[in-house]
């Protein structure tokens, strides 16, 4: 069932005896300090955050834009739902794009055109308007994790690449949602609405010139220069790499789809209804909800490092199970507890681990292929957990209303199990170069 043996589920203990903490090594010897390590995990994490606002503060607000747009209840489901099949196309094509155009390049554009559609949001008039800015906005969010994640893995030493790619990474996601709860509650009942999609101008400013001092993967462009030397040397045309017809390729895009439709439809049908099952459950108001909902990631931002420095050190498939199992106990606890506190206390612990996972996650996917086709299969894999999760917040919802807010939450336990088959069904990859561990 693995490629490995069930005795190497754990790393070997003597797999990075060789790696100096403060940089890492290409197969053809450049070297990358850790000082650019970091500061690529910044400007792939912070676009990420920015991502995670641009995501998150049109839920919030829907509520107030809709009754000045005359949008229904029914149409901002739909516009929600169209926001996730550009966010599934924008994985795909930005995986692919990051292949061919470079890391950094497929960044900037993705700043650029979800930042200028969220800022655009503050402009709107009408249904359709709101409609194409958010599909737009979903597919070039999309790009800040298909490329990010991706980048951030071939700048980071094999010891700590789980914190570099995933712990810092979606710890800033989880900064994001909680600046666009904070925008919500401190900007809108001052300035309104339109004011919260204007202020994303800053940040995305900001992401944008971070991303133009920072140099591209070095194994990016060896992996070009190499192709450009093989085709010099042939004196044919450069080859299209087919990434599914590589020997065990299909296998570990199974794998990551498996991941992955546990990651993002759990992600989606659990925080889409996050404040509307405290709503309906415990009465509380719209604003202590948000408030709520705004100490959950708290707890994100630290088990995003929790989940991903353990990875490091016992390995992404034991991590990850560990994650998934502990993922479903907090779920049963927070969706059956009866009292406000106890929920607070488990759904603290539940949205937490949601940034274990997908910490781990991301990273265990980036380690998969090799550079040259290594944002194609990352965005392939991802993509086909987010064309699963389109239907998510339907289902959620749907749930909600026939059968009231616990029992669709309560489901939402049963999707880690496909966590656990597809680890158990992968290699251990941690401690190790990504030259030994891709295909």
């Amino acid at each position: 069932m693995s490629e490995s043996t069930a005795a190497d589920i754990l790393p070997s203990a003597t797999a990075d005896t060789d790696i100096v903490s403060d940089h890492t090594t290409t197969a053809a010897g450049t070297v990358i300090p850790m000082k650019q390590a970091i500061l690529v995990a910044l400007a792939a994490g912070l676009g990420y955050g920015f991502d995670a606002y641009a995501v998150n503060i049109f839920g919030m607000l829907s509520p107030v834009f809709a009754e000045e747009l005359n949008i229904t209840v029914n149409e901002i489901g739909a516009i929600g739902s169209l926001f996730l099949v550009g966010y599934t196309i924008g994985t795909v094509g930005f995986g692919y794009l990051a292949d061919r155009v470079g890391r950094r390049n497929a960044l900037r554009f993705s700043i650029l055109l979800y930042g200028a559609t969220t800022v655009l949001g503050g402009f709107v008039s009408n249904l359709h308007a709101v409609t194409w800015l958010r599909f737009l906005t979903g597919v070039g969010g999309a790009g800040e994790l298909a490329v990010g994640a991706p980048y951030t893995a071939e700048m980071w030493p094999p010891k700590h690449r789980a914190v570099g790619t995933g712990g810092i990474m979606f710890s800033l996601y989880s900064l994001g949602y909680i600046v666009a709860a904070a925008a919500a509650l401190a900007i809108v009942p001052i300035y309104g609405w339109r004011w919260a999609f204007i202020f994303a101008a800053v940040p995305a400013a900001i992401v944008f010139l971070i991303r133009n001092v920072v140099e591209d993967s070095p194994r990016f462009k060896e992996a070009q220069e190499e192709m450009e030397r093989i085709v010099e040397k042939e004196g044919v045309k450069r080859p299209r790499e087919n990434i599914w017809k590589i020997p065990g390729a299909k296998k570990r895009i199974v794998i990551g789809w498996l991941l992955y439709v546990a990651n993002t439809c759990g992600y989606w049908g659990i925080t889409f209804f996050l404040t509307t099952f405290m709503i309906k459950k415990f009465n509380v108001t719209v604003a202590d909800s948000l408030f709520y909902a705004m100490l959950f990631y708290v707890a994100q931002f630290f088990l995003s490092f929790i989940g991903t420095g353990l990875s490091d050190r016992i390995g992404r498939r034991p991590a990850g199970i560990i994650g998934a199992v502990l993922m479903m106990i907090f779920t049963v606890l927070a969706t059956t507890a009866h009292t406000l506190p106890l929920f607070l206390v488990f759904g603290a612990l539940m949205v937490g681990m949601l940034g274990w996972l997908w910490g781990v996650g991301d990273t265990y996917l980036s380690e998969f292929f090799r550079t040259s086709l290594r944002g194609t299969g990352f965005g392939i894999m991802v993509g086909g957990g987010r064309l699963v999760s389109i239907f998510a917040p339907i289902m959620v919802g749907w749930g909600i209303t026939e059968f009231g807010p616990t029992v669709p939450f309560l489901a939402t336990a049963g999707l880690w199990v496909l966590t656990i088959i597809g680890y158990m069904m992968g290699p251990e990859t941690a401690g190790r170069e990504l030259e030994e561990v891709q295909l």
